[in-house]
């Protein structure tokens, strides 16, 4: 029986472009998994390349449809609806004085519509069933109803990414089978419980999270938003640092605290994530090497 390499993709909004480069570097050095795991941007990453098994052609779909025309302006709009490190009540109550923006956030499910954003990116997933893909592949998704996180690995493909993409309050929850997901990444920010699941022997985990650094109070935090932002990141921080210890290797692209909504430099993250990977590549290989031996020691006894 062949050794499958597991990669859990993270996510986190345009950091999770980084593991375009992850998939790059290792396909580079003949480090092929077999089984993907996503969430957020690591999902839609990981369906394209489960699709193709082209660390090549993912990068040209996923940057043709995200340097397109259409899609910029709508993450023009994200960033500005939704850039909450900079004073969003702020800005809240002087875009209220319209009506318009104090509606949809206050009085609506999501910021944006389904039509506004999921139609656009259908164009970028895969139309088709977990089966029919050349590898194994699922993506975590957070059901807001139960209170669990959930691996999506059967059925259409869009969807499950659409509900582990969803962001909470600025997108609406994915309705599948009458449970409501949002944004996996809300738990589970690398998707280890994935790719364990799906069986792999070795699972390499690609941590793309916003690092969590000191700030200055006193310029930093102006209303009680800020402060219940800056609470939220530091738990997620610390749920992702549990979670991810079930990786047997973890690369760590330098993606420093950028938004998850920040798409002008796609390149950079791009880049990052090949860089981070390529200089892990020589450990990486050590590890698999040794898990692998023990693994066949294991079982002779």
């Amino acid at each position: 029986m062949s050794y499958k390499i597991g990669l859990a993709l993270g996510g986190g909004g345009v950091r999770g472009l980084a593991n375009i480069g992850v998939l790059l570097a290792l396909e580079e050095d003949n480090i092929i998994p077999k089984i993907i795991a996503g969430t957020s941007m690591g999902a839609i990453v990981g369906s394209v390349y489960a699709d193709t098994t082209s660390a090549v052609k993912t990068k040209e779909v996923i940057k043709g449809y995200l340097g397109g025309e259409e899609f910029q302006k709508k993450a023009q709009r994200l960033s500005m609806l939704s850039d909450m490190d900079k004073g969003f009540l702020d800005r809240l109550f002087v875009t209220a004085k319209k009506g318009y923006f104090y509606y949809r956030t206050l009085f609506r499910k999501s910021v944006i519509s389904p039509e506004a954003f999921f139609m656009e990116m259908d164009r970028l997933i895969p139309d088709k069933q977990f089966s029919e893909l050349k590898l194994a592949f699922a993506c975590v998704a957070l059901d807001i109803v139960s209170g669990y996180s959930e691996i999506l690995h059967s059925g259409p493909i869009r969807p499950a990414i659409r509900a582990s993409s969803a962001v909470p309050g600025i997108l609406p929850p994915v309705e599948i089978e009458d449970r409501r997901y949002v944004d996996g990444g809300w738990v589970e920010s690398v998707p280890v419980s994935a790719a364990r699941f799906l069986k792999a022997d070795f699972i390499i985990g690609v941590d793309v999270s916003r690092e969590i650094i000191p700030i200055n109070y006193h310029t930093e935090i102006k209303n009680s938003m800020d402060i219940l932002y800056r609470a939220d990141d530091i738990a997620r921080s610390i749920m992702n640092t549990y979670r991810i210890r079930g990786a047997d290797f973890v690369i760590h692209p330098d993606v420093g605290s950028a938004h998850w909504s920040d798409f002008d430099n796609m390149d950079a993250y791009i880049s990052s994530g090949y860089r981070a990977t390529k200089d892990a590549v020589p450990a990486l290989k050590k590890a698999i090497r040794v898990k692998r031996i023990k693994s066949i020691l294991w079982k002779k006894r």
